[in-house]
């Protein structure tokens, strides 16, 4: 397919040229340069200017001859993946995680710091600094040679200036400008994404969302919420699409985190879960969480009591598919989208949740459109956001600075 060369000063172009240029060696190589004109519709001059550009900095390698068509055997472009390197960052109310990634999406280093919902934004951004050293150290990784750090946070978030606005679920985080303090921490340029839209842009990079043009990731795990990917872009909104957990679901439903009542998140996260698991057991049910009520009971605790065939963590569980499922009928008639990803650990984790939820999501949504649509797991594992977050990065290297996804 031909891409269109969007218009603009010189440097604009010829940093979009040589995105496109490594993008396709990225897909399709070991590619010749013919074939790289050819796909990108760009002459013979700009291919030649930009591949000895990316030779120049290591990103590319010619590895060889192809086939001959007639004259001389063309020379073979591949992609060097550990030319460079891009840092992903979990930032969630109880978890953060920073993971370094080569070219091809490779994991190359994990490390994860304590956190919790109080935890400061100082305290956290000396961590995230301290996690990104230690990856960098243990991988033998120069900072030089690392193209960005993409973090995945809780919204709602200006991804824009990089402010993370007022999540919920983390105390004192109100307008906190994320990326400035990263980027001060660091040394390295910094982008922000909502959670949601994060995990969605990893889905279309490595995972079910490679070839599809629409689709909603919803994540089900210590908070509930989800990306949009319409035509190929993530659509934010004015900056906080896709805070489905914040549908109200039942109107005289317990208060949620948001401040209203009867959220989807207030029902069916894992923070809901382990809440009600330890009503419950104070009001006489019998369960094997009991000895965790008072000190609380979480998401792990529940999955790990429901695989070990405690009633009440199944019952939990259920109930969460149930809630689930409403949502994804929901969202198959309101988006009518290709594609739903159910990621998160009570999603990923748990076949209660995500039989449920499926059973239920088609049984509620218009049959004509619950047909068209596929429900699927991420199958990127608990890492699925921080591999979402260093996604960002790799789209900005790969597709330049006007377009996050393939076309």
């Amino acid at each position: 397919m031909t891409r269109r060369v969007v218009t603009g000063n010189s440097d604009l172009i010829r940093q979009l040229n040589r995105s496109l240029v490594l993008d396709v060696i990225r897909r399709q190589g070991p590619v010749s340069r013919a074939e790289v004109r050819r796909v990108t519709g760009l002459n013979f001059t700009t291919v030649t200017n930009a591949v000895a550009d990316l030779i120049a900095d290591d990103l590319v390698k010619e590895v060889g001859l192809g086939t001959s068509s007639g004259g001389r055997k063309p020379v073979l472009l591949t992609l060097n993946p550990t030319a460079r390197y891009v840092l992903g960052c979990e930032l969630q109310s109880a978890k953060l995680v920073i993971g370094l990634f080569d070219l091809a999406g490779n994991l190359v280093g994990r490390v994860q710091k304590p956190k919790c919902p109080r935890t400061s934004p100082d305290e956290a951004v000396a961590r995230i600094a301290e996690g990104v050293r230690e990856v960098l150290a243990a991988a033998g990784v120069s900072a030089e040679k690392v193209e960005g750090l993409g973090v995945a946070a809780p919204g709602p978030l200006d991804a824009e200036s990089g402010v993370l606005l007022t999540p919920p679920n983390m105390v004192g985080w109100q307008n906190v400008p994320l990326r400035q303090l990263l980027e001060e921490a660091t040394g390295l340029p910094v982008m922000l994404e909502k959670d949601g839209n994060a995990a969605a842009a990893g889905e279309v990079w490595f995972g079910a969302g490679k070839a599809v043009r629409n689709l909603i990731l919803i994540i089900v795990d210590d908070g509930i919420g989800a990306g949009i990917v319409i035509g190929g872009q993530l659509y934010r909104g004015k900056g906080g699409a896709g805070e489905i957990g914040h549908g109200t679901l039942d109107l005289d439903g317990p208060r949620c985190s948001c401040g209203n009542h009867g959220c989807l998140e207030a029902l069916a996260s894992g923070f809901a879960l382990g809440r009600k698991a330890a009503e419950l057991i104070r009001r006489g049910v019998n369960s094997q969480l009991a000895d965790l009520a008072e000190s609380g009971i979480g998401t792990e605790h529940i999955l790990a009591a429901a695989e070990a065939g405690d009633k009440l963590a199944a019952d939990l569980l259920d109930e969460c598919g149930r809630m689930l499922g409403i949502a994804v009928a929901n969202t198959v008639n309101m988006y009518n989208p290709e594609l739903i990803v159910l990621a998160g650990r009570l999603a990923q984790r748990s076949p209660i949740v995500l039989e449920r939820a499926l059973q239920l999501g088609r049984a509620r949504a218009f049959p004509v459109l619950s047909n068209q649509v596929r429900i699927v797991r991420s199958g990127l594992g608990d890492d699925f956001l921080v591999r979402g977050a260093a996604s960002l990065i790799l789209a900005r290297l790969f597709r330049g600075p006007v377009n996050l996804f393939p076309s």
